[in-house]
C-alpha cells in the first residue's frame, strides 16, 4: 500500500509540472495573460511632472514648481511673486490680476485742507488759506496745488489715475479755459507751509505735464466735475510716492481770467481715483 501511494504522489507532481506542446507551463501561461490585461501605469502624465493629466493643475508645465508658494504652479501663475489665492469679489480672477479702484480725497489735517495757491508776485500764501484761485487777477499769476496722502496704500501696478475737481467759480471773458495739471517736485510740506515763493509757483505750472481739461462757466459746481485722466508718467510718479504724498500743480493756460476750486475752507470735491493691481 505504501508503495502505491508513493508512485501516485510522484505521478501527480510530474503532471503538475508538465509542459504543454509549446513548451510552456499551462498555469504560467494563464497567469501571464491575467497580468498583461492591466497596464503597468494607468496614469497618463503628458508633462512628466508626477500629476496625472486628469488632475494636472498646470498642463504642459511642472506642477511642482511654485516659487512663490501660493499653490499655483509657476507656469500658470497669474501674478508671479504674489499670492494668487486672494479673490475678494469671488469672481474667479485673483485680486492681484484684477484692477481695483481707490478714491483718495485731498489731504485734510484738522480743519485745514492741503490745497492752496502760490503767486508769482505780491500775494503771500499761508498754510491756513485753502483758497485755490488759478489764473490771472490783480496783476499776479496764480498756480494752485492739491496734496493727496498715499499712506497705507500699496500696489503692484498703477493702471490709471484720474484727478476730479469741483470748480467753485469761473471768471473769464473767454467761453472756455484750458486747465493743465503738472508734476510737483517740491516736498508737500514745503508747498503747503511756505509763504510767497516764485520757485514753488513755477514748479506748480512747469515740468512734466500730466494732463488737461477744458473748463466753462457750465462746469461750476459739484454736478459737473472737471475730470483729468493723467498720463503714464503720473502713474509712474504716483507709484513712486506710495506710502507718502502725491502733489499736483494746476495752471490756467491762457490769460486774463481765472477759475477757483475753493474760496476758503469750505468742503469741495478734490480727489484722485486710482485703478491698480494690489
Amino acid at each position: 500500500m505504501r508503495t502505491w501511494f508513493a508512485l501516485a504522489l510522484v505521478a501527480g507532481c510530474a503532471s503538475a509540472g508538465q509542459q504543454d506542446p509549446n513548451g510552456q507551463n499551462p498555469d504560467a501561461k494563464t497567469s501571464g495573460m491575467t497580468d498583461s490585461a492591466v497596464p503597468p501605469d494607468a496614469c497618463l502624465d503628458g508633462d512628466n511632472d508626477g500629476a496625472c493629466n486628469a488632475v494636472d493643475k498646470c498642463p504642459n508645465h511642472d506642477d511642482r514648481m511654485d516659487t512663490d508658494s501660493d499653490t499655483v504652479a509657476d507656469g500658470c501663475d497669474r501674478c508671479p511673486g504674489i499670492d494668487d489665492r486672494p479673490d475678494a469679489n469671488m469672481n474667479g480672477t485673483p485680486d492681484c490680476a484684477e484692477l481695483m479702484t481707490r478714491t483718495i480725497d485731498v489731504k485734510k489735517v484738522g480743519a485745514n485742507f492741503w490745497r492752496g495757491w502760490q503767486a508769482n508776485a505780491s500775494a503771500t500764501h499761508t498754510t491756513d488759506n485753502d483758497n485755490t484761485i488759478t489764473g490771472t487777477t490783480g496783476g499776479s499769476i496764480y498756480n494752485s496745488y492739491f496734496v493727496f496722502s498715499l499712506a497705507g496704500f500699496t500696489a503692484t501696478t498703477i493702471a490709471e489715475v484720474k484727478l476730479e475737481l469741483e470748480m467753485e467759480s469761473y471768471v473769464s471773458s473767454d467761453a472756455n479755459e484750458v486747465i493743465s495739471i503738472w508734476d510737483v517736485t517740491t516736498p508737500s510740506n514745503t508747498v503747503e507751509t511756505t509763504g510767497l515763493n516764485v520757485t514753488i509757483h513755477n514748479d506748480l505750472g512747469t515740468g512734466m505735464k500730466y494732463g488737461m481739461a477744458t473748463a466753462t462757466s457750465a462746469t461750476v459746481g459739484p454736478a459737473n466735475l472737471l475730470s483729468f485722466t493723467l498720463n503714464a508718467q503720473a502713474n509712474t510718479d504716483l507709484k513712486a510716492k506710495l506710502g507718502s504724498e502725491f502733489v499736483v500743480g494746476v495752471h490756467l493756460d491762457a490769460t486774463p481770467g481765472y477759475v477757483r476750486f475753493s474760496a476758503a475752507a469750505e468742503p469741495r470735491i478734490a480727489r484722485i481715483v486710482v485703478k491698480y493691481t494690489p
